[in-house]
């Protein structure tokens, strides 16, 4: 079972294989969805505009902590891709894993 831990919040959560940052975020009671899609959200579907529910990963190689990007990230988020940053309802971590939730 990865840990997420939510620098921001100082709060880590235990999850299952295969659930994202985003349902980690969820058991911790912390809203990652911000501006717009606070109000207006997809409901973790990856199909919000703007920031969404961006997070920084903060591990030395971030690419092998998570689940590689889905076409949502590639094709609707890729800025968040260049600035180093993931939805949090599209990536799952493989191993225990920091995150920022407001970058």
């Amino acid at each position: 079972m990865p840990k997420v831990y939510f620098e921001t919040e100082a709060v880590a959560v235990d999850i299952e294989h295969g659930q994202s940052i985003w349902d980690a975020g969820r058991k911790a009671g912390i809203v990652l969805n911000r501006g717009f899609s606070g109000i207006n959200g997809c409901g973790g579907k990856g199909t919000c505009m703007g920031l969404g529910c961006a997070v920084f990963l903060r591990a030395p190689d971030p690419s092998s902590a998570v689940t590689p990007p889905t076409w949502k990230e590639r094709w609707l988020h890729r800025k968040l891709l260049k600035n180093r940053k993931r939805m949090a309802c599209q990536t799952a971590p493989l191993r225990d894993l920091t995150v920022v939730s407001m970058p």
